[in-house]
């Protein structure tokens, strides 16, 4: 499944700063959070969410209903990921992997995997 074209025209915004419990950020378009999103903050973008540090807390790409979008961030940990209709829960990790990662939707599926310059031109070709 290939991302719309229409997707750069989406905006995108920018957020500087640390997410606690029980702050939530929505935005139309996609957003790039410098900062960590700690376990019971929320992010909700309409786009692609790109997260510059922990994401620990909830997150939902693409709402309500874009299965192309994506969420990457430098640590993957989220309570709950939901891409477009598609929700996961992250898999328990007993070591913290210092390895950025990028969740997408493929095969009626939310996949997490390491960001590598592979997986990147895998998914802006496909």
């Amino acid at each position: 499944e290939s991302f719309p074209e229409n997707r750069i025209a989406k905006n995108g915004q920018f957020y500087r700063g640390t997410l606690r419990s029980g702050q939530k950020i929505e935005v139309d378009g996609s957003i790039v959070i410098l900062g960590d999103i700690n376990p019971g903050a929320q992010i909700v973008a309409g786009g692609n969410v790109v997260v510059l540090g922990c994401l620990k807390g909830t997150v939902h790409a693409g709402y309500p209903e874009d299965n192309s979008a994506f969420v990457a961030a430098l640590m993957m940990e989220p309570m709950q990921i939901q891409i477009g209709s598609y929700i996961a829960r992250s898999p328990d990790q007993n070591r913290q992997e210092l390895l950025a990662k990028l969740a997408f939707v493929e095969n009626d599926s939310i996949f997490i995997e390491t960001i590598t310059r592979s997986l990147i031109s895998e998914i802006s070709i496909s």
